[in-house]
């Protein structure tokens, strides 16, 4: 963020008008910034509200999908949920409890906080995509689009003008900047960041409607979840839109699902999941009922419907120039291509639309001609091969009377021709064969301008790039940096709530001996018959990567020290039973197992770390082939 929007933010702050929690929740706020805040206290605090205190025991039951027992206590909850997500959820509901309306009347409250709830129940079920845990993308996505709640509450005429221009988009934040000094995106970024949470949420805020703009490097975290939210966002509007409208955005809603690796046949029953659980925290929070039958038979059934609505028949987001167009005929194809969901600018001649090609590129052109002389080859020529449009989609369109020469327009480079007064089915053809083309040839020019072979094909592309990301390409457990991060969080956690976190160590057994006997095709087989032991051995909220060369690590949040020596036995016992290699009858494994559990004066989860690696070298030491915990007072 710029100076003078820090500035300017640093004034709303002061003004005192800012949404902000309230009651118990502002307490919560307060006692969880304190270092010595306890599990006890803070127990005590949420129960004297019994909706959060309710709230907190159903989230905390549904947040990882039931996979731990029920929680029945609420003491059990807030240490299940660790005192800095407890911090989160508390926050975000008591602004949904306290601004259900306001002085702003072209401000839609209702509206707002139905998009922002199926946003977050959204981003909770992309949370793998998103590489965060799923109870902390759902309050990263129920408030992510805090700032519009924050201008309708300390700008309300203002504001409302503004709203009531019908803006798009861009010229909305273009506005919002003009007139308050920061759109709302900076807005909610800088709220985030201001009510503590953490770095990784108010960055991806801050680029979630615009991905394509963000700063971050591909694969990171912090890019993985603006993706997520962005695509949350999309759900969450669609929640919030008519019929007409919600065709309309399908085909933007599937773009960003692909780009998360979602492919378009699990786009459907991953949307009726958010408009099931939405019914549910809708009576929950007191937030009006809402019908979408409408939507599930739009997403389950779209090529039924394309007749009743083949004005919005999906096309993947492009950029088109019209060039040379009457201006009788000129604002009709503008409304069809916009309303296809097309990014489209109209110039009179092609020395302008070179001019665009060179300074954005675009993937169609749609030049109208007189006819089909030497001419009108000669500007289909020129748009064809200048910088920026060599691979640009040339459709020319010119008079029926002309059609018989249209080959010399192909010579020229034009890709497919119209004629004057064509239908909209043919237009709608055209398009699409476009895009087909133009993917083929990757005419990749920036995020935003990326046209995809398929939805489905390049979801597929995504989802491997992230897997690549998180994995290790052999034994496709979490790779190192992934579960150090994930340790990282698990620490942080543990720490505050003082709920027990362990950290298990594993090392093969004379490895080096396997590949110097067998060979390291061998070797690799071995390792990778080890992981799956692992994989199958642990829980389902275990963390299992590998640490390095024949080492891996577990992560076991919520596992005191005897249940994860346990663990570490039933590890190596499982080993042990199992022959491996190519031929396994004669190839005997083990491994030694180093536990450690978090403890009073770990100064980070590096220090447990290195104390279970250290019981691992004291297992290595012993004999091998065993596990040894590493004792110390729990934290």
């Amino acid at each position: 963020m710029t100076d003078d929007a820090k500035q300017n933010f640093a004034a709303l702050k002061a003004g005192g008008m800012l949404p902000s929690p309230r009651g118990v929740a502002l307490a919560v706020l307060e006692l969880t910034q304190r270092n010595d805040t306890d599990v006890k206290t803070l127990t005590h605090l949420v129960q004297t509200d019994p909706a959060m205190a309710g709230r907190l025991l159903r989230y905390a039951n549904a947040a990882h999908g039931g996979s731990l027992r029920h929680i029945a206590s609420l003491n059990h909850a807030i240490v299940f949920l660790g005192i800095f997500r407890v911090r989160q959820i508390a926050l975000g509901f008591s602004l949904v409890d306290h601004y259900r309306s306001g002085a702003c009347r072209q401000f839609d409250y209702m509206g707002y906080w139905t998009r922002s709830l199926a946003t977050a129940i959204a981003a909770q079920q992309v949370a793998v995509q998103a590489q965060c845990p799923p109870d902390e993308s759902f309050t990263c996505g129920l408030l992510s689009g805090i700032g519009r709640l924050a201008l309708a509450t300390v700008f309300p005429a203002e504001y409302g003008e503004l709203l009531a221009a019908g803006l798009d988009a861009g010229a909305l934040r273009a506005a919002e900047t003009d007139r308050f000094g920061l759109d709302h995106a900076t807005l909610s970024s800088e709220l985030l960041e201001d009510w503590g949470l953490p770095e990784i949420f108010h960055q991806a805020v801050r680029y979630h409607e615009q991905p394509g703009d963000a700063p971050y490097p591909a694969g990171s975290r912090v890019q993985a979840l603006t993706n997520a939210l962005h695509f949350a966002a999309k759900v969450g509007m669609l929640l919030d839109l008519d019929a007409a409208q919600r065709w309309e955005r399908l085909p933007s809603l599937y773009h960003a699902a692909a780009q998360l690796g979602l492919e378009d046949t699990e786009v459907p029953s991953l949307v009726d999941d958010v408009l099931t659980r939405w019914q549910e925290w809708g009576r929950e929070l007191q937030l009006p009922a809402r019908d979408f039958s409408d939507l599930k038979r739009l997403l389950m059934a779209p090529a039924d419907l394309a007749g009743e609505h083949a004005a919005a028949l999906p096309v993947l987001p492009m950029r088109l120039i019209l060039v040379g167009f009457q201006a009788d005929g000129c604002q009709a194809m503008l409304a069809t291509l916009t309303g296809l969901g097309l990014q489209v600018d109209s110039v009179a001649d092609p020395a302008a639309a070179t001019g665009l090609l060179g300074e954005r590129g675009a993937d169609i052109v749609m030049v109208q001609l007189p006819d089909c002389g030497a001419d009108a080859a000669r500007r289909v020529r020129a748009l064809c091969a200048v910088n920026g449009g060599r691979q640009t989609h040339c459709i020319a369109v010119i008079p029926a009377e002309a059609e018989a020469g249209v080959a010399a327009l192909m010579l020229a480079g034009a890709a497919d021709y119209l004629t004057v007064g064509h239908t909209e089915a043919a237009l709608l053809a055209r398009l699409n064969a476009a895009q087909r083309v133009v993917t083929l040839q990757s005419a990749v020019r920036t995020e935003r301008e990326t046209v995809i072979r398929s939805s489905a094909e390049w979801a597929r592309s995504n989802r491997r790039l992230l897997q690549e990301a998180l994995t290790d390409p052999l034994t496709r457990l979490y790779n190192r940096r992934y579960g150090l991060d994930r340790l990282r969080q698990e620490w942080s956690y543990a720490s505050h709530s003082g709920a027990p976190l362990s950290c298990l160590m594993l090392d093969i057994d004379h490895f080096k001996t396997v590949n110097d006997r067998h060979g390291h095709d061998t070797g690799d087989v071995v390792l990778s018959q080890v992981a799956q032991l692992l994989q199958h051995n642990c829980r389902k909220d275990d963390v299992v990567f590998r640490f390095g060369g024949e080492e891996f690590c577990v992560v076991a949040p919520c596992t005191p020290i005897q249940e994860a020596i346990r663990l570490g036995e039933r590890i190596a016992a499982a080993v042990r039973a199992r022959r491996y290699g190519a031929n396994p009858a004669h190839l005997v494994v083990t491994v030694s197992v180093g536990v450690a559990c978090l403890a009073a004066g770990d100064r980070d989860a590096e220090a447990l770390s290195a104390r279970a690696d250290q019981a691992l070298y004291a297992a290595k030491k012993a004999g091998r082939d065993r596990v040894v915990a590493l004792s110390r007072t729990p934290a």
